[in-house]
């Protein structure tokens, strides 16, 4: 197991976090978007302006779904000023990008040699002792990449590649409930629906991390605690820093444990159709969580029991429950749970399925697929 680096999580979570990186905090970048630094910079610069002598540059340019032309940008910024810190600040885009960066800048590599064999080493090799700082400043309560090992990065072809560290998870993390409070309905709920959707894919998958399983069941009851109470109070900083500590510890959940074939799926769909990460999720999930507990309930139930959800004799009823319990979640966050206006011929459904089957966590899933069961799942999706 490899544990991420501290995370300071209240009131004053960025000022305890600056104070503890202490003299490693040198000349930071800040990899942002536009809107969010527009919404946080008042409070985000007061406390890095209070470091004596502290100068720092912003790259706003992130996007939603970044690419890998954001992740060169960047990194030409961070070089050009000599940045010896990355800070992130946003939701998962920002961070992801920022990941990029950083393996970039603390191993000398080019934006696109990460894919390549020698940048894929760096990336698994452990940390040094003189790897630049890199710190995260979430703004949302959903994918957890300030704890995960992982981002996802588009590249020049339109598909999504995955990259995972160890090394590139931040070596600081500050969870300040209120640096959410300026996002808008829609992603809040979004990311908090992904958040729940990364609990539970880390909860039911057959790997057998005690600490990750421990830590996606935690984060499941907090996410869907806290989501309604996000939605129906937004104001609410209680439930805020709940939704961000459940986000979190998700994301510790599938760096340790990975996730299922939900997220398996998602990723070479979300390719074809351009939606918010969310709204592939929502369909996805209620395809392929009914599917999958028609053989393998009993995750998804002591999930059930273990939430109070259910607690029938029937696995296969208390799986249900879960289920439907998820997809009152994703009713109630505006997300739909079928696909409007898909359209997917058999040879479509074949490629998907194939690119699927390369995701680390398909082997993982409780009812293991097969390549033609995938396909038909999309297809189903699509009808």
């Amino acid at each position: 197991m490899a544990w991420p680096g501290v995370c300071h999580w209240g009131a004053d979570a960025l000022a305890r976090t600056v104070a503890a990186a202490g003299t490693r905090l040198r000349l930071p970048l800040v990899v942002t978007d536009a809107g969010t630094w527009r919404a946080v910079a008042s409070a985000i610069e007061p406390v890095l302006a209070a470091v004596p002598g502290l100068q720092w540059h912003v790259y706003d340019g992130v996007v939603p779904n970044p690419a890998i032309v954001q992740v060169r940008e960047a990194l030409r910024a961070a070089r050009e000023l000599g940045c010896a810190t990355i800070v992130a600040v946003g939701g998962g885009s920002a961070i992801d990008v920022a990941k990029a960066v950083y393996a970039c800048l603390a191993s000398g590599l080019e934006a696109d040699d990460l894919q390549a064999p020698h940048g894929q080493a760096w990336l698994d090799s452990p940390a040094q002792a003189d790897d630049p700082l890199f710190i995260a400043v979430p703004t949302t309560s959903g994918t957890g990449s300030e704890s995960s090992s992982a981002a996802l990065i588009q590249g020049d072809d339109g598909r999504k590649r995955l990259y995972r560290s160890n090394r590139t998870r931040p070596a600081l993390v500050a969870l300040q409930p209120d640096l959410t409070l300026s996002l808008p309905p829609r992603p809040t709920a979004q990311g908090g629906f992904d958040a729940v959707l990364h609990a539970l894919g880390a909860w039911i998958n057959t790997d057998p991390s005690p600490v990750g399983k421990a830590m996606a069941l935690h984060a499941l009851r907090l996410c869907m605690q806290a989501l309604p109470e996000v939605l129906r109070a937004p104001h609410s900083l209680p439930a805020r820093a709940d939704m961000q500590m459940g986000a979190y510890m998700a994301g510790l959940a599938i760096g340790m444990s990975k996730v299922d074939a939900v997220h398996a799926m998602c990723t070479p769909l979300e390719s074809r159709v351009h939606m918010a990460h969310a709204e592939v999720l929502g369909p996805i999930f209620s395809v392929v969580a009914r599917h999958t507990a028609q053989r393998a309930a009993a995750p998804y139930a002591a999930a059930a029991r273990a939430l109070g959800i259910a607690a029938t004799e029937d696995e296969q009823q208390d799986a249900l429950a879960l289920i439907e319990a998820v997809e009152s979640l994703a009713r109630l966050a505006g997300i739909p749970l079928r696909f409007a206006g898909l359209s997917l011929s058999e040879q479509d459904a074949a490629l998907l399925a194939r690119q699927a089957m390369l995701s680390a966590s398909m082997p993982i899933n409780p009812r293991v697929l097969a390549l033609e069961e995938i396909q038909s799942l999309y297809l189903k999706m699509a009808a």
